[in-house]
């Protein structure tokens, strides 16, 4: 399904960034650099 956005173009390098996995542990995209990455983004339950 296509996706429209203002800010990455569908098929570009994605911004890198950091975010607390669910361990408390530091990961960012950058790491990943050369594999192939999944990104799933939840929303909390609260």
């Amino acid at each position: 399904m296509p996706v429209d956005s203002d800010t990455v173009a569908v098929g570009s390098e994605a911004p890198d960034f950091t975010l607390e996995a669910i361990d408390g542990s530091q990961v960012s995209l950058s790491s990943y650099r050369g594999r192939p990455v999944v990104l799933v983004f939840l929303r909390g339950f609260r």
